[in-house]
């Protein structure tokens, strides 16, 4: 089918991709609180306002766009519920940005569209998780897919030679994982016939020894060697596989607690058939082992188990394996079956969609929570307060090394002169007239005159009783 914007059913499709991100916009300004206020994205969303200069976490260099979006606001002095507001819609902002460019600018719908389907087949609590780089995963590889399908398919002039490497590192510098997810679009390109092969083995070397090159630039944080390891020891579990929490997490999430995987299985298997009946054995197959591959390395490096969020991060990337062949495949269609298609595809988004929007509901009950502990903190008059780990429990909040970061954040969007912070220790710090942050940010200028947007008081800290009175 034609890649004429105006033609009838196309233009449907493009407006279901707006509708779709309209929709993820509403909730992303809805559920504001609940997108900032939690764990990783309270501590690095206050570091984007407090901390000077651009901030990089972990070597991923290229995911920094919501935080200078951010930073570029706070030089206005807009109060923290605009911030707030700006970092949770800005991390859907930077997707729509490149499916309105891919689309409009580039002229390739399909492979627009499948960034659209992207966003979210495999997506439901990542959307509440929003400073998760795999998020990026969903987007910056359909980019790298769009030039390369485009203007390098059709020119091999300067712009086009330094735009397509630009995308590749877009990818590559993201995510640990990124090079699986540029390999795969690479060779799937590759696969389909493109015309400038030479380039696109080039591209593909430099990506499949990324991980290397990257090891050697950049020293690996504590957390990533961890993941290291840990992948070397769930080899060892590799009999068990099908009972490791990986595997039992996808299974259970697509036909026991919830079919949130399920629409990504059957969209695998419609796409397997398409390309089964077109004899494109090699796209079959690379496709295949795409997947299988990507979900054992996940199910062996994670064989202790995670959360749940960041179990479902994990398997966040596999969307792009799937959605964007799948979109491709749409081009071959004729008008009167694109029509038919609109169908199933308007049925999955709706549906993914609805997952995600009932998706706000644990993440809102830990925001309840910690809402309960400011209000409690509050009423005494306390603004900055001590608590174990064990007290935390008792209340229902299991993750404790953020929560500083977390009752600051909430605190003071009821004002300036609201703020307060609870860190979690097994001992209060003992005179401390500053805030005691763990050495994690800058933390002396928040007390006393503060900021324009925190002010804590000097003294020392309020410990929380066992019986969660303070004293």
């Amino acid at each position: 089918m034609s890649s004429d914007r105006n033609v009838p059913v196309l233009r449907a499709y493009l407006i279901l991709g707006h509708l779709l991100f309209f929709g993820l916009f509403a909730l992303a300004y809805i559920h504001m609180p609940t997108r900032v206020v939690h764990v990783d994205s309270a501590f690095q969303i206050f570091k984007w306002i407090h901390v000077p200069g651009v901030g990089v976490e972990a070597h991923r260099f290229t995911a920094v766009v919501p935080q200078l979006l951010v930073k570029a606001v706070a030089t206005t002095g807009a109060p923290l519920h605009v911030l707030l507001t700006v970092a949770s819609l800005a991390h859907v902002l930077v997707p729509y940005l490149l499916y309105v460019f891919i689309a409009y600018g580039l002229r390739l719908p399909w492979i627009a569209l499948g960034l659209v389907l992207a966003q979210v087949l495999c997506t439901r609590l990542t959307f509440y998780g929003i400073v998760l780089e795999a998020n990026y995963l969903l987007s910056y590889p359909f980019l790298l897919a769009a030039l390369v399908s485009g203007p390098l398919m059709r020119s091999r002039k300067p712009l086009v030679l330094v735009a397509v490497p630009a995308a590749l590192f877009l990818v590559l510098l993201v995510h640990p994982v990124g090079f699986i997810a540029a390999v795969f679009v690479l060779v799937l390109l590759y696969l389909r016939g493109h015309t400038a092969r030479p380039v696109l083995l080039a591209l593909i070397g430099l990506s499949a020894v990324w991980p290397l090159i990257f090891r050697v630039l950049f020293q690996p944080t504590a957390y990533e060697a961890d993941l290291y390891a840990s992948t070397g020891v769930g080899l060892e579990a590799l009999a068990s596989f099908f009972t490791l929490p990986g595997w039992r997490f996808l299974i259970d999430h697509t036909v026991h607690f919830t079919t949130h995987y399920l629409a990504f299985w059957v969209a695998l298997i419609v796409l397997l058939v398409v390309l089964l009946r077109q004899r494109a054995y090699l796209q079959l197959t690379w496709i295949v082992a795409s997947v299988a591959g990507f979900i054992a390395l996940h199910v062996l490096t994670y064989h202790a188990g995670e959360t749940a969020m960041m179990m479902e991060k994990n398997f966040v990337p596999m969307a792009a394996f799937v959605a964007l062949p799948l979109l491709l495949q749409f081009e071959r269609l004729s008008p009167r079956n694109a029509w038919f298609a609109l169908v199933p595809f308007t049925l999955v988004l709706f549906l993914q969609f609805r997952g995600i929007s009932f998706a706000s509901r644990p993440t809102g009950e830990r925001l309840a929570k910690i809402r309960a502990l400011v209000d409690e903190l509050h009423a005494r008059g306390v603004h900055k307060a001590c608590a174990t780990p064990q007290q935390l429990d008792e209340r229902g909040l299991h993750i404790h090394w953020a929560m500083a970061f977390e009752t600051l954040l909430l605190s003071a969007l009821d004002g300036r002169e609201a703020s307060l912070t609870v860190v979690v220790r097994e001992e209060c710090p003992p005179g401390t007239t500053t805030a005691d942050l763990s050495g994690l940010i800058p933390e002396g200028e928040l007390c006393g005159n503060g900021t324009s947007w925190f002010r804590l008081p000097v003294g020392p800290y309020a410990v929380l009783s066992a019986q969660g009175s303070i004293r």
